[in-house]
């Protein structure tokens, strides 16, 4: 690949920062990275001292974090204010494909607010994880590509109500771009367990949950399902890889909390019913004849 002096192509750029074509171009749009198109071509080039600039600065950034000894990163749920933030993180995470309005992604949230979490390392987002309940045929359509999730309005979204089963879609995860793989893997490793958390929390709010789905182009979300446990299966779309838990089924010890989690919230439903059937009837009038 020829390099223009004192400039590097797209590609080269990416490689250099760690991150997608979006991400290089939400750096230039930011003005931190400048880009000519040279005469005669088509394609930007980027110029190598602000590459390399900003290559020294994201590599301080690291030293000084654990020079510093910062705190864990927290896992917290997302907020309607956190929105703009994550969807530029997920935007930069995925390179631009099927980015989400702002807008759309608030509406979802009203409707359901335990459907997007964030990874926060002293309150700026570096990770991000989104679960949503969904019905079996939406999730299909987005399998096949049929729909993306772009096109998904709030009526999709499905509330979480005790004692009624669901699907659980894996929409996204992912970290923060441009970091080192030790650091991107105790990020991962991070979301991973607040998954973990979440889905005991439904657990003891009495979901049952059938099946958790998801599909993913990325390497570090490929690697991410993997690394969770999630069996691959044949995709339906070319380009993807599509990954699915039976959660009723599994014996993965991260779901065995969840599942000892619903199995006391039912049981104790069952005792309390049996309580209230019991003071029914024990209650109910006596006929004499």
């Amino acid at each position: 690949m020829v390099k223009i002096p004192d400039h590097y192509t797209a590609q080269q750029a990416q490689e250099i920062l760690g991150m997608t074509y979006s991400g290089l171009r939400n750096q230039v749009g930011a003005g931190h990275i400048r880009s000519v198109i040279p005469p005669g071509k088509r394609q930007a080039v980027y110029l190598k001292e602000d590459v390399d600039s900003l290559k020294r600065e994201m590599e301080a950034w690291l030293i000084s974090r654990h020079q510093v000894k910062m705190p864990p990163a927290k896992f917290v749920r997302a907020t309607i204010e956190d929105m703009p933030e994550a969807v530029a993180l997920a935007d930069a995470i995925f390179g631009g494909l099927n980015t989400i309005p702002v807008e759309k992604r608030i509406a979802w949230l009203k409707k359901n607010p335990d459907i997007d979490y964030l990874l926060k390392q002293e309150e700026q987002i570096v990770g991000y994880l989104s679960l949503v309940p969904l019905r079996p045929e939406t999730i299909e359509d987005l399998l096949t590509l049929k729909r993306f999730a772009k096109d998904l309005t709030a009526e999709d979204i499905l509330t979480y109500e005790p004692n009624t089963p669901v699907d659980i879609y894996g929409m996204a995860i992912g970290v923060r771009p441009g970091v080192s793989k030790s650091q991107k893997r105790e990020w991962g490793q991070r979301l991973i367990l607040g998954a973990k958390d979440v889905l005991v929390d439904l657990g003891k709010r009495g979901i049952p949950i059938r099946r958790m789905i998801a599909h993913s182009f990325t390497p570090d979300g490929i690697r991410l399902m993997r690394h969770a446990g999630f069996t691959e299966t044949t995709p339906k779309a070319p380009g993807l890889h599509d990954f699915m838990i039976d959660v009723e089924q599994s014996g993965l010890p991260w779901l065995m909390e969840y599942k000892g989690a619903l199995k006391e919230w039912q049981e104790a439903q069952n005792q309390a019913n049996g309580h209230r059937g019991k003071r029914t009837r024990n209650n109910a009038p006596s006929h004499s004849v």
